[in-house]
């Protein structure tokens, strides 16, 4: 049996216990909760950045995009200029060939002796319709080839 002065010191002690044990208990859960926010706040900065990563990443591809729509548009623009020669060329090669057709009729003329002129024209413009398709096929490798040196430069 416990002595009835003792009763005090035991209810004492008991509301000690158990106020040192909540103190306890929600220090443990203050720091629970720290841990936690700290946790979502570099999670929310995790994100933050790869969101940030995932723009710059859309925009290059956006930038590599319009740069290639436009050499393609550049290409199909000298391409539709030779066609337009094109069509220069076998008229001036129909004209060559009347001319020639006129000059073996004739029997002769200033134009028998003289240089093919429409031949060495149709000849030049010839070579530029050739040299506008080769000029579309390297720019286009070019711009192929920049953009792959610029995807390996971006990869992660």
């Amino acid at each position: 049996m416990i002595p009835r002065s003792a009763w005090p010191y035991l209810i004492g002690a008991a509301v000690l216990a158990l106020v040192l044990a909540g103190w306890r208990i929600d220090r443990g859960i203050y720091g629970a909760s720290q841990y936690q926010a700290g946790a979502d706040a570099k999670q929310t900065e995790i994100e933050k950045r790869q969101a940030a990563i995932e723009r710059a990443r859309q925009e290059e591809r956006d930038r590599a995009d319009a740069k290639y729509r436009g050499a393609v548009l550049a290409r199909e623009a000298a391409e539709k200029t030779v066609a337009a020669q094109r069509g220069r060329i076998d008229g001036l090669l129909r004209q060559l060939a009347q001319r020639r057709a006129e000059a073996a009729n004739a029997g002769g003329g200033p134009d028998a002796a003289g240089p093919d002129w429409i031949g060495i024209i149709g000849s030049c413009v010839g070579r530029y319709e050739q040299l506008g398709k080769d000029a579309a096929r390297w720019a286009d490798q070019v711009n192929g080839l920049q953009g792959y040196i610029r995807g390996l430069g971006a990869a992660p």
